[in-house]
């Protein structure tokens, strides 16, 4: 049960947080030179044991355990719930495709905010009922049109969309504007990514609009008028401050530079609770907390799989995504 007093939640967080990942760590992760180098670093700064064996393994763990105490403290689900959606929609993604294609379903989260084996026994029945109500008619959606045909992309189209619909619609009258400015900017930088992959695919403006991602603050139409503009299409960014807005005109005009633009959008989305170290108690401590969980299990993957994959130092340092301290 999610606790009432956000005092109790912040206290359990304060402790927590003292032991976090941090930059000075994560430089020295970066700095190994091999893989095995690499991953005796890992033991090093106690972010992997013996029973766990593999860093994929561990980064798992590290954010499962930052969801179960989130969901077991928060004074109020409804908007942390928002952060843990994107684990269920991982989840239907799978189940779904792992049906059509007929295989065992690989690599399902238990850090949602449904049951994994019920979502397994509604992919089977192709029954949605237990679902929230946006989720079932996305699902009952994608039935109709993959009995049709199986298209893998209409699969991740229509349960992104249904996922920002349900975070809109759970935090249409939360008091808490940080949240919502953080979907709302999160929206927007992902369409004007997207937008970008779309052009260097060679696709037109139609591909895109089947794509856009509803409830974000910049409006397809803008989109469209801007799609052959370079100019005019970094300028969509602008109000996100200069550093989105640096890197959103350098990937318009250079594709190659996405990798910055994807860093640069989630580092700005990560600092809007930057500041929660200064506060005695709030719901956004909770919410640092949890972002800050993600985005070091996020950093170990990059650097590991950067180890073993041979990349160099500036494509890692172009790639790793900042954390506190």
């Amino acid at each position: 049960m999610p606790q009432t007093s956000i005092n109790y939640a912040c206290g359990r967080i304060g402790v927590l947080r003292r032991n976090a990942l941090g930059a000075a760590q994560l430089e020295r992760l970066m700095a190994t030179h091999t893989y095995e180098e690499a991953f005796r670093t890992l033991s090093d700064i106690g972010f992997i044991n013996a029973e766990q064996g593999d860093f994929q393994t561990a980064a798992d763990a590290h954010v499962q355990s930052a969801c179960e105490l989130v969901v077991a403290i928060t004074p109020e689900p409804d908007v942390t719930n928002c952060f843990l959606l994107r684990y269920d929609i991982h989840n239907l993604k799978i189940l779904m495709k792992s049906r059509f294609l007929g295989q065992a379903p690989d690599f399902l989260s238990s850090c949602g905010t449904l049951n994994v084996e019920m979502l397994k026994n509604a992919i089977t029945d192709q029954r949605y009922h237990q679902l929230p109500p946006i989720f079932k008619t996305a699902m009952d959606e994608l039935e109709a049109s993959l009995a049709k045909e199986f298209d893998p992309m209409l699969i991740d189209v229509v349960l992104d969309k249904a996922m920002y619909r349900q975070i809109a619609e759970q935090l249409k009258n939360t008091k808490h504007k940080n949240v919502k400015h953080y979907f709302i900017a999160k929206v927007d930088m992902q369409n004007y990514i997207m937008l970008l992959r779309v052009k260097s695919m060679g696709k037109d403006i139609d591909f895109f609009k089947n794509l856009f991602l509803p409830c974000g603050s910049i409006k397809l139409e803008l989109y469209a008028q801007a799609f052959d503009d370079e100019a005019k299409l970094s300028e969509l960014l602008k109000s996100y401050g200069k550093k989105v807005h640096q890197a959103a005109t350098v990937a318009a005009s250079n594709h190659k530079k996405l990798p910055l633009m994807e860093k640069t959008a989630d580092d700005y989305l990560y600092k809007l609770f930057g500041n929660t170290k200064y506060q005695s108690a709030s719901l956004d401590m909770i919410i640092a907390y949890l972002l800050q969980t993600q985005r070091e299990s996020t950093d170990v993957r990059l650097i590991m799989a950067g180890k073993l994959n041979g990349f160099t130092s500036e494509e890692l340092a172009e790639r790793v995504r900042e954390l506190h301290g």
